[in-house]
Order: structure tokens, then sequence, then C-alpha cells
């Protein structure tokens, strides 16, 4: 199954002002993106504004401009480039296993233990890019394509309609982000983890919870 050719690149600018830049300097681009990440790091995002990015980026502010419409712009181009760049990875993880229980257990696995880490993402810890992320990189078209892309090569051989899919997504991503964000007091080993897995979230997204047994012999 090689699932992580299949993902729609999405790697484009997003936001109205970007598109004038597409012909501008890429390594730029990129100094201006590092540049905001770097600043919500140090300060946190209520506090950023387009001239301190400017000035972490050794840039003018016209010249951010000529990238991103404003601020929340910049960030939310970062966390979509890491959110893409993070799918190609967990495609190519979850490529040699056949059963579409099996890839949602792995891919859930890769993900605990990889996201924490993950370049840009780890902003998500910053409360203040709540609204951001809600009301933009996840909602915007390319944050759904991505998420699409993902889930439907997860669940291939499923027959779901569009419908059904977007719930199946909804499900998984809150059961992932409540295990990301939400410490439990029991500790579990990673045979543990998938036997949990498989009988939480596999009936929870109307797959086989059978599946646990596959699970405790890893």
């Amino acid at each position: 199954m090689h699932c992580h050719c299949k993902l729609i690149c999405i790697y484009e600018p997003v936001g109205k002002s970007m598109k004038a830049a597409k012909s501008a300097n890429p390594d730029t681009q990129a100094r201006i993106v590092e540049a905001a990440v770097n600043c919500v790091k140090r300060w946190g995002i209520e506090k950023v504004t387009l001239n301190d990015i400017a000035k972490e980026a050794g840039v003018t502010r016209p010249t951010v401009y000529s990238y991103f419409s404003n601020r929340d712009e910049v960030v939310q181009f970062a966390l979509l480039q890491s959110a893409y760049g993070f799918a190609k990875k967990l495609l190519a993880h979850i490529e040699g296993y056949e059963s579409v229980e099996r890839r949602t257990i792995e891919a859930v696995m890769f993900s605990l233990k990889t996201l924490p880490s993950e370049p840009y993402l780890e902003l998500m810890s910053d409360a203040g890019l709540a609204s951001i992320m809600n009301e933009h990189a996840l909602s915007t078209k390319e944050g759904k394509q991505i998420r699409r892309s993902v889930f439907k090569l997860i669940f291939g051989g499923m027959d779901v309609d569009d419908d059904e899919l977007d719930e199946i997504i909804e499900v998984a991503t809150r059961f992932l982000l409540s295990l990301l964000t939400v410490k439990s007091e029991k500790k579990r080993s990673d045979r543990e983890m998938r036997a949990f897995l498989c009988r939480r979230l596999l009936p929870a997204l109307g797959m086989d919870p059978a599946a646990a047994i596959v699970a405790k012999s890893v």
C-alpha cells in the first residue's frame, strides 16, 4: 500500500497576499515563517506583532506584507506547512499495514510519539493559538484537505460516504487531541496503548474491536 504518494500536494502559500509573492524569494518567506515561530515561542501569540516578526527575520514590515496579510496568516502557514510534512511521514509509516484497523492504530501511535516534538506543531501548546487553529488553520480549505487526504488513505477499503467520513475524522481527531493534551493517571506501555485504542477508539469509528487481539500480540 503505497499511500504516501497519493497525498494531495498542498504545499502552497495560503491567503490573499501570498499570491503576489509566489515569484519572490522562497528563502525570505521561510525566514519570515521561522521568525514568527521563534517570536511565538518567546512571547506567546498575543504579544507578537508583525514588527516583531520583521525584526526577527531581518526584513522590513512591507516585505512581510508582500508575503502575508497579517500575523495570524504567518502562523497559519507555519502550522499547515508542518502538518503537511507530518502527514507524509505518517502515511509512509503506516503503508505496510494492510487492514484499516491496524493502520488506524498505528497512525495514532505514530502521532502520539512524534507530534509533541514536530517542528511548528509544538506551537499548539500556546493557549492563544486556539482561535487560529480552530477558525483558520484547521478550517481552511488546505487544512481540511490535509485531514481528508490522510483519513481517506488510512480508511481505504471502508465503504463510507463523505458525511460519515467527516464524522469519523472528527471523532478520531478529538480522541487523538485528548490523548495528547490530557494526561492519564495510568501509564501504558505501547502494547497496552494499542489494546486500549482497539477497545475504545475502533468501536467509536465503526470498526471491528476484535483487532485488539492483533494489538496485544505486538
